[in-house]
């Protein structure tokens, strides 16, 4: 087939001799079309053509946007994968498989309803187990939102920001509170190396082995120690002091010299009245035991003698000189 031109300046008789030509030789008589076409024009018949040729010894392809294309014989239908993300393999007869890798990359994301991998499920905001237990390894699990959960169990929590809240207790640096009480409530025994009042006037501490009370007030200070036989030690630098009715300058304070020897005095199982040195009149006729009073308590004595015959003394009595 030739490329048939005819210039401006031929003649009517040049174009049909040359359009014959070209309806001729080059487009063929139209009644020697076979009759398995069935269209009367050149693209209709290619068109048909093309139709026979794919149904017997071809195919069309077709995406999701409806965009087809045929792949005739002696033609080839390349299909290639994506490294980690999707596999395309050709094996005999005639198979093509499809499929993902055993480690699967996504650069956008993924969306389902449902997510499953072995035992763990994410669905609708959801993340479970059928095991009973999710585990994150030695990974930090961060998060600006809200824990919610009905135990937290952990070597440590840590937070961030200058105070947190467990319920109704506040933790704040190195101070608890209660949010709704002025008091915090220990329901099981409490062991800590010291204790302190609020303004560390009171001290409970271990010293020596020795339980210890210790108070730094001013003008009340005491430090008390209770040993394991309930004995109450008290430093010789430290007095008892008994305040009266009223809070005043005027009190009894009991106080020991230090004590260079193991002394013992003992408050006898009796009613009365502790005598001191300057307790007056205070001795009555009915604590004085009989035959208690001997020369060696009278401050001066006098002494009256009754003699026998031969000057032996045979009586003494002892009196309280003037």
């Amino acid at each position: 087939m030739a490329v048939k031109n005819i210039a401006v300046t031929d003649t009517l008789e040049t174009f049909r001799t040359t359009f014959n030509d070209l309806a001729l030789n080059d487009m063929g008589d139209i009644a020697t079309l076979s009759g398995a076409i069935s269209a009367t024009t050149l693209v209709g018949a290619m068109n048909e053509t093309i139709s026979i040729a794919t149904s017997s010894a071809g195919f069309t392809i077709e995406d999701s946007s409806s965009t087809q294309q045929i792949v005739g014989g002696g033609d080839i239908l390349r299909v290639f994968g994506t490294s980690n993300e999707i596999e395309a393999v050709v094996s005999a007869t005639d198979t093509l498989t499809i499929g993902l890798p055993n480690a699967v990359s996504i650069t956008t994301s993924v969306t389902s309803p449902t997510v499953v991998a072995g035992n763990l499920t994410l669905t609708n905001g959801s993340i479970t187990d059928s095991s009973g237990s999710i585990s994150f390894g030695n990974e930090n699990l961060t998060t600006t939102g809200t824990i919610n959960g009905g135990a937290i169990t952990g070597t440590s929590i840590t937070g961030s920001g200058a105070t947190h809240t467990l319920g109704t207790v506040e933790i704040s640096g190195n101070t608890l509170r209660s949010t709704d009480s002025t008091r915090l409530n220990i329901n099981d025994s409490f062991r800590a190396n010291a204790f302190e009042t609020q303004t560390g006037l009171l001290t409970v501490n271990e010293i020596g082995g020795f339980p210890f009370l210790t108070s730094s007030a001013s003008g009340g200070a005491i430090t008390a120690a209770l040993a394991i036989d309930a004995n109450l030690y008290l430093s010789t630098a430290r007095t008892l002091i008994f305040e009266g009715a009223t809070s005043n300058t005027e009190r009894t304070t009991v106080t020991v010299v230090d004590p260079t020897a193991t002394r013992t005095i003992t408050i006898p199982d009796e009613t009365g009245t502790v005598i001191t040195t300057g307790s007056i009149d205070a001795i009555t006729e009915s604590m004085i035991a009989n035959d208690a009073i001997g020369q060696n308590e009278l401050k001066s004595l006098v002494t009256l003698q009754i003699l026998n015959s031969s000057g032996t003394t045979l009586k003494t009595i002892y009196g309280a000189g003037a």
